[in-house]
């Protein structure tokens, strides 16, 4: 064999290696043959996992600059039950017709009913590759098929929705943090933090097409976990004061009302410090909430030292009915304990670790200070 020639075989082998090492598209697969689910539910019923998924169609998710009048369905839901949840998922699929993913997975619900299974749920969801830290998650005391059965605004995509995107609602109301998977297992992992889970409702009284009410979902409380336990729920009313220390609270509106007059303000800013005053064995704590607003209503003659006390008053009302509703269920819902954790670990090592300690409703002083910014075109 010619110099030539063995120079010709040797290229055509290196390129035949090299073909060999090109990824292929062997494992395609159609869009049309798979179904994503994006909302799962989560039930509990005699002894059974009860799983419901929500599919969206693609021609819903797609964005457009004018409603569409297509009546065609957008949204389906499937129930599958079994011993566990992943055999509740199988047999999901079993009925699905074709394949179903969970790799498009974006919120997941779960009825109170499994709350005391969480442990077992967030083990099956989160030892799979397909599962995201960043889903939502909610709580309901609703049936399941009620909340994915909502309607939509303009016959915009359902993935613009308080199910899918709540964080589009707190931006102005920031009443309910959104919580997804990563931020709720970590502060469950944290015996010191007592996790507050959104709860979502349905409502058909607000809005209407045409004569017919139409159906939305709603935030009207929250479920209470502490050392990867459920403890309870709150409702809207007992939890509202605690609006006022979130975190990274964006704006609310508050009603006062004193003497048959009435006003709106807006709030802006709120910063809020819990300090811990420890003496001996004994430890107190002292809230200060500082409050920046702005008159959007008035009905009556209020002058601005009136409407900052009524507004400090409101506020620190909310807050103690809070604090007393969270020790009524053994829950520390000012976060008390990471306080004590974080800045006083001797004194936690001493008299908390290991212990399901909570402090006295008298053990607790609230202040609120108001600055009223702005009176908006007039004065008052």
């Amino acid at each position: 064999m010619s110099a030539q020639w063995l120079k010709y075989i040797c290229k055509g082998l290196l390129v035949l290696s090299a073909a060999l090492l090109l990824g292929g598209c062997w494992d395609e697969v159609d869009l049309q043959d798979v179904g994503y689910v994006t909302a799962l539910g989560v039930d509990y019923k005699d002894g059974k996992y009860v799983l419901y998924g929500e599919l969206v169609g693609f021609s819903a998710v797609a964005k457009t600059e004018e409603a569409t009048s297509d009546k065609s369905p957008v949204i389906w839901i499937g129930r599958g039950e079994g011993d566990t949840v992943f055999e509740a998922i199988r047999s999901l699929i079993r009925s699905s017709q074709y394949q179903l993913s969970i790799e498009q997975l974006k919120s997941i619900v779960i009825q109170e009913r499994a709350m005391q299974q969480i442990n077992e749920l967030l083990d099956a969801l989160n030892r799979q590759r397909a599962s995201r830290y960043t889903i939502w998650m909610f709580g309901t005391r609703e049936e399941i098929e009620e909340l994915f059965t909502t309607d939509n605004l303009f016959n915009r995509s359902p993935l613009i929705s308080l199910l899918y995107a709540p964080q589009l609602l707190y931006e102005q109301i920031s009443a309910y943090r959104p919580i997804n998977m990563q931020m709720y297992v970590q502060q469950l992992n944290e015996s010191s933090i007592t996790v507050m889970l959104p709860s979502l409702t349905t409502e058909t009284d607000d809005w209407k097409q045409k004569d017919k009410p139409m159906k939305f979902n709603l935030l009207d409380g929250v479920f209470l976990f502490s050392n990867r336990n459920f403890i309870g729920y709150m409702s809207d009313n007992e939890y509202r004061g605690l609006r006022w220390i979130q975190p990274d609270f964006n704006h609310e509106l508050l009603a006062i009302e004193s003497d048959g007059d009435k006003a709106t303000v807006s709030v802006d800013h709120v910063k809020q410090q819990l300090h811990a005053i420890i003496q001996g064995d004994r430890v107190r704590f002292k809230l200060e909430v500082k409050i920046k607003a702005h008159l959007v209503e008035r009905g009556g003659k209020f002058s601005k030292q009136e409407l900052e006390n009524e507004t400090n008053k409101v506020v620190a009302r909310e807050l103690k009915r809070a604090y007393a509703a969270g020790l009524k269920r053994h829950a520390d819902v000012f976060q008390t304990r990471l306080n004590i954790y974080r800045y006083h670990l001797p004194y936690w090592k001493k008299h908390m670790s290991g212990r399901n300690w909570l402090p006295g409703e008298e053990d607790m002083t609230i202040e609120v200070h108001t600055t009223l910014q702005s009176s908006g075109k007039y004065e008052l």
